[in-house]
């Protein structure tokens, strides 16, 4: 029986190591992977993406300690694309839930779901609840798929071509021993912090009707961000890529807009809102390279009747 066990306890420390093992020496170089990762998604004919986002954005309101409120708003998205370059086709089902909780009241909760076929110059789009519409390019299909510009494994490979990496060993990847590192953060990836900060201090003023400003010194004190990336040791292509990033501010409202005018008007005195924090986490994950896909729009997408940009535009204008 001890025997047993020690063969059992044996197995499980062996299958522990199997999907994540600590910083060692890499089969390949960071360097010769680069070079590696780029030539193989060069010729890549398809793939697939399942993508994860998910926002947390926690808001204190309230004059003071007494009266403070928390309000939590939750989003998470969940997408799922096949591409298949060589038959100029790709097929993306996004799926959305949104949660808004305001202590002491009834969580309000919504979700949203939408289906997009791409063929060629031509896009099939069907939202929940609508009927599906068809979307003409005016420009050909290879202006629109022509120097791999629909080749999102190629673009990631090219980002990591130019990163500089931390070595964090490697881990399995659904079954796939892949290579594992952390990408180092320039200090210029700040710039992309404020303007995320600033896009979701835009939305909790409802801009453009106030125009948000988000406190610089604060948002890089309390700032993080953390990428990494893996690559499969048996083809060189990404095989997932993780984005964190997360920071409290304290938005304020500087102007109004003069709805006689058009004009934002400053305030004498600016208007500070609640402490924000904001945590978001990208994930991707890619599989099926060179895997044949099938993709044809069902029958009621084909008969949707078709829109030009310029008939959208007219629309537009008309309706203004």
């Amino acid at each position: 029986m001890k025997r047993l066990l020690l063969v059992l306890m044996l197995i499980a420390v062996a299958f522990s190591g199997c999907t994540e093992k600590g910083p060692n020496v890499a089969d390949k170089s960071a360097g010769e992977l680069k070079t590696l990762s780029i030539a193989a998604a060069e010729n890549l004919t398809c793939y697939s993406i399942k993508s994860f986002v998910t926002q947390i954005l926690k808001l204190d309101s309230g004059a003071n300690a007494t009266t403070k409120m928390l309000t939590t708003i939750t989003e998470n998205a969940e997408t799922v694309s096949v591409v298949n370059l060589s038959s100029l086709e790709a097929y993306i089902n996004r799926s959305t839930k949104n949660q808004m909780e305001i202590q002491g009241q009834l969580v309000n909760a919504s979700s949203s779901s939408f289906d997009i076929y791409q063929v060629g110059n031509s896009t099939y789009r069907k939202d929940e609840g609508v009927d599906w519409i068809h979307l003409k390019d005016p420009r050909s299909s290879e202006e629109i798929w022509g120097q791999g510009k629909n080749n999102q494994v190629k673009a990631l490979a090219k980002a990591f071509n130019y990163s500089k990496l931390e070595d964090a060993g490697s881990e399995a990847i659904n079954g796939e021993d892949a290579y594992k590192f952390k990408i180092t953060i320039l200090s210029e990836e700040y710039n992309d912090l404020y303007n995320t900060a600033l896009n979701v201090a835009a939305v909790l003023v409802e801009y453009p009707m106030r125009m948000p400003s988000v406190n610089r010194t604060e948002l890089n004190k309390t700032g993080m961000i953390e990428k990494w990336i893996w690559i499969s040791k048996k083809n060189y292509l990404p095989v997932k890529y993780q984005n964190i990033i997360s920071f409290q501010m304290t938005p304020e409202v500087i102007g109004n807009l003069d709805l006689k005018t058009g004009q934002m008007v400053p305030l004498n005195q600016s208007e500070q809102l609640g402490e924000v924090s904001v945590q978001i986490e990208i994930s991707d994950m890619y599989y099926d390279f060179d895997k044949p896909a099938d993709i044809t729009p069902p029958e009621q997408a084909l008969f949707a009747q078709v829109i030009t940009p310029t008939q959208i535009q007219t629309q537009a204008a008309m309706q203004a």
